[in-house]
Parts: structure tokens; sequence; C-alpha cells
């Protein structure tokens, strides 16, 4: 099943309307406004690429207030999951939650997503196909805790050149 992120960049204070739009969207499964370089982080699904396609282009992409995109269109090949969809409700509800986006040396990823894979706050990872090489979502008690995992876990695996992390505002978004 065809899967991609899209990282949205937005006037600000308008989070919550584009979000609302994005829920109206079929193939977006989930979206959450974060802190970082992004103002929202959506996930898509379809049976097939062109939905998304469609998808990104004539329906994200023409929300109003919406400045800039970046699509991460995931490799299904590489990936893992750690939580049911009852265990990932009850984390988004009581946990910070952060998505990592990393840059690696090129035939890394493999070892890189094992190596992640072994982190237990890491819940979810997946190879992308494009400029970057991996994302990954994980959860902790704080946002605290998600900089000392990033710092003292991630960013410690061999081959990671740079990360990207978007922390995600708890109260902003939805998962379907």
């Amino acid at each position: 099943m065809p899967k991609a992120f899209v990282l949205i960049a937005n006037e600000s204070g308008t989070e919550a309307s584009i979000i609302s739009n994005l829920n109206k969207i079929k193939s977006v499964k989930e979206a959450h406004g974060t802190f970082g370089s992004y103002d929202i982080i959506t996930k898509l699904e379809s049976n097939d690429e062109r939905t998304i396609q469609h998808a990104i282009s004539n329906e994200i992409r023409k929300i109003q207030k919406i400045y800039s995109t970046l699509t991460l269109l995931i490799n299904e090949k590489e990936s893992f999951r750690k939580t049911t969809k009852s265990e990932k409700e009850i984390l988004e509800k009581y946990m910070a939650q952060a998505f990592v986006i990393i840059h690696c040396n090129r035939s890394q990823e493999s070892i890189i997503l094992q190596e992640l894979e072994k982190i237990t706050e890491v819940v979810e990872a997946d190879n992308l196909i494009g400029s970057f090489e991996i994302i990954c979502k994980l959860v902790a008690p704080t946002y605290n805790d998600i900089s000392d995992i990033i710092s003292k876990k991630i960013r410690k695996i061999a081959n990671i050149k740079s990360t990207i992390t978007l922390n995600v505002v708890g109260n902003q978004g939805f998962s379907k």
C-alpha cells in the first residue's frame, strides 16, 4: 500500500483550520501540529500511488494558508511498527511525541533501521525515497526525554549524518 508523509509550512495560527481540512481528505490517515521547521506533518495511505499524488497536488496544496509542502515517499519494503492501533491512541494521548527525519550514508538504511528498532521509545520507522533516508516516530514522557533520546541514542548510531526533529503539539491533530 503506497504511503507518504507531507510536511507543511503554513500561516501562523491557521493550524487548527488546516488540520480540520486535512481530516476531510480520505487518504490522509494522520495529521499533527508540530514545533520545528514545519508546522504540520501528515501521513497518507492509499491503495495506489496516483491517489496519493492527487491528494497532495489537488487537495492538500489547495488548502488556503499553506505556504509550502515537502513530500516524503515511503519505501514500504523497509519499515517497522511496534504498537497496535489502540496502544498508539493511548501513547498519542498521554506521551510527548516527535518525528525525526534522518539523513544518513547511502546503503546504510537497513542497518540504521535495525538499530532504531532496538530503541524502546521509537515506535515506528520507515525508509524514505528521496533527499532523506528514514523517518521515525518516538514517544516519551516529556519533550526533555525526547531530546535526550535523539541526542544520546539516535544521533549516536553510526552513519547518521543529520536529523530534523518535529515535536508534535499534543492537542493539534488526529489519527484515523
